[in-house]
């Protein structure tokens, strides 16, 4: 295999640089990692913003110690760019949920077995004092081995946090939850409530709300707090999941499941119920030091 010349600016040691997607004050390249010849992803902060270079901090301190997890996302270095930049070297993936499954059905025993397998990876990070705060299709992907990781934990929190401020680095979605929105501390719900929005999403083949591509994040904050969700009413979906995700999505985090492996226990009801394979969940115990978060 030869490989291209590394695209100038970013690091020595990866070469055939790409890019994938770049916003926020982020970019990912798809690389090639000389030496191994392993495909990786680089990314990158693009601005010297602090909250960016901050948030890299939070996130690589984040991965070192649950990227073992094999439904987490696995981080293989944080370096720097050639001029400085903080960059962090992830596990290539296929693409996001959102790239992958965008507006296509996806049938509820594949859906629910990767939901269950996501709560495990969310149950781990709570139980090591972590909280994603913004799950989402987007950040949830397929490596190449097909199997679902969670992704970009630049803007987790504590769960012992008591303070109101909630990191916002991305524009928020109608996967936001209410709560996060109104400027309230994230919690374990709030992460339950993203999953079982993008879940809605996988099965129904379209969001919880209806949204269009450049809503403001007023227009967004409108349809969470105005509209209902509808139950899903395919022939093809358990009412016992339409119930179960309309329990999940209440606006209200103290009346959704209080955790990530609660979410799952009753999937794995509805897969037995159903006579669908069973799937495992994954719980690893771990901390993460007392000095990951930077902010």
């Amino acid at each position: 295999m030869t490989l291209a010349t590394r695209a100038p600016g970013i690091c020595a040691g990866y070469a055939d640089a790409r890019l994938i997607t770049r916003a926020d004050g982020l970019a990912r390249y798809d690389a090639v990692e000389q030496g191994t010849e392993r495909r990786v992803e680089l990314k990158v902060s693009e601005t010297s913003a602090p909250h960016v270079r901050e948030a890299l901090a939070t996130e690589s301190s984040i991965l070192a110690a649950l990227g073992s997890h094999p439904y987490i996302v696995t981080l293989y270095q944080r370096t720097e760019t050639d001029d400085g930049r903080p960059m962090l070297v992830l596990e290539r993936c296929l693409g996001s949920f959102a790239e992958l499954f965008q507006f296509v059905r996806t049938p509820a025993p594949s859906a629910v077995r990767l939901a269950i397998k996501i709560a495990g990876a969310l149950e781990t990070a709570h139980r090591a004092g972590v909280v994603h705060t913004s799950i989402r299709p987007q950040n949830l992907a397929l490596t190449e081995w097909n199997e679902p990781v969670v992704r970009n934990f630049e803007t987790a929190t504590r769960v012992a946090d008591r303070s109101r401020a909630v990191p916002l680095l991305h524009d928020p979605s109608v996967h936001t939850a209410p709560e996060v929105l109104l400027g309230d501390r994230a919690t374990q719900a709030t992460d339950v409530y993203g999953l079982a929005a993008t879940l809605y999403e996988l099965v129904a083949g379209r969001s919880i709300f209806r949204s269009y591509a450049g809503e403001s994040a007023a227009e967004i904050s409108a349809h969470v707090f105005c509209e209902t969700v509808a139950p899903l009413s395919a022939a093809d979906v358990p009412l016992e999941l339409s119930d179960l995700l309309l329990w999940a999505l209440n606006a209200d985090p103290t009346a959704r499941p209080p955790s990530a492996s609660w979410l799952a226990e009753e999937l794995r009801r509805i897969e037995d119920h159903n006579g669908w394979p069973r799937t495992p969940m994954i719980v690893g115990a771990t901390t993460v030091p007392g000095g990951w978060m930077t902010r």
